[in-house]
């Protein structure tokens, strides 16, 4: 795995608080350590880490800032939990009932709709359930369904995951326990991988597919479906005093990611290596 100096990369990978509260052992995230540390928060959230936009905006932060950047790759779920337990500064996902629920709870002091990327369907050329081509989730998910076609989820309370299971509940089906559907309980890149080894359908975003497709030969895309939106909070130190440590430095950083060169910096990332944007911005629909 490439190492930057300007991220601490530290992983959260199961759905429960458990492992949390684990990771706070092992990098510090409490009051003491804070004061004796340089100037530095903590980011959680899931794709935006993995595939390397924090890395990019956290570098352009230090430049600006000094401040240095600690990430949780986490899913939205367990990342939305980190900010109500005071482990987190900044939480970004794509879930926005969870999300509108962390707010509504009195967990962030700002809140914003920060980019999107799509939500799409791999699948083997097979194509057991006939879905090339279409753009409705529910409609894909239900051929899937009545074909009893190879599926693997995520199961990892991530915000694809989420979206998954409400698709099913909307369409009053019930896949769990079945033989053709499968739970990986791993990330993203892991996820696809097992879907390309088992020849499955697979729900992910537009952004994980463009970077990792080329690992995943036997799979192709055969949905594009709705746009996949981000959302940004910053945690309340209301709820969480500990964190009025380093406040002043997580919100510089939120108001950097929705300035105009933050902006830019989502809407450029990918396009040079892939020809197109892995993420568009919300915020700012055109950074100059």
């Amino acid at each position: 795995m490439r190492r930057r100096t300007w991220v601490f990369r530290n992983r959260l990978s199961a759905v429960t608080l458990t492992w949390a509260f684990v990771l706070v052992g092992v990098i510090g995230f409490y009051t003491p350590v804070f004061s004796q540390g340089p100037k530095q928060i903590v980011i959680a959230t899931g794709s935006p880490f993995e595939l390397g936009l924090v890395d990019e905006l956290a570098k352009a932060v230090q430049k600006k800032y000094g401040i240095v950047t600690r990430c949780i790759k986490t899913p939205t779920g367990p990342g939305l939990d980190l900010g109500r337990h005071g482990l987190t500064h900044i939480t970004m996902g794509h879930a926005r009932a969870a999300t509108a629920k962390f707010v509504e709870e009195g967990y962030a002091a700002k809140r914003v709709d920060l980019m999107h990327n799509f939500t799409v369907i791999v699948g083997p050329s097979s194509d057991l359930g006939k879905i090339d081509g279409l753009t409705e989730i529910k409609e894909a998910q239900k051929r899937i369904y009545q074909a009893k076609a190879p599926y693997l989820s995520r199961g990892d309370g991530g915000g694809m995951n989420i979206l998954e299971i409400k698709t099913w509940k909307d369409l009053n089906l019930e896949p769990k326990d079945q033989s053709w559907y499968q739970v990986s309980s791993k990330f993203m890149l892991d996820s696809l991988l097992d879907a390309d080894k088992n020849g499955q359908y697979h729900m992910l975003d537009s952004s994980t597919w463009a970077l990792h497709k080329s690992k995943a030969k036997d799979l192709k895309l055969l949905v594009k479906g709705p746009p996949n939106e981000y959302e940004m909070c910053l945690v309340s130190t209301a709820k969480n005093p500990n964190l009025k440590y380093n406040q002043d430095l997580a919100e510089k950083f939120y108001e950097f990611v929705i300035s105009n060169e933050g902006q830019k910096i989502i809407a450029d990332f990918g396009k040079q290596q892939y020809g197109e944007s892995l993420y568009y911005p919300a915020v700012i629909k055109n950074p100059k």
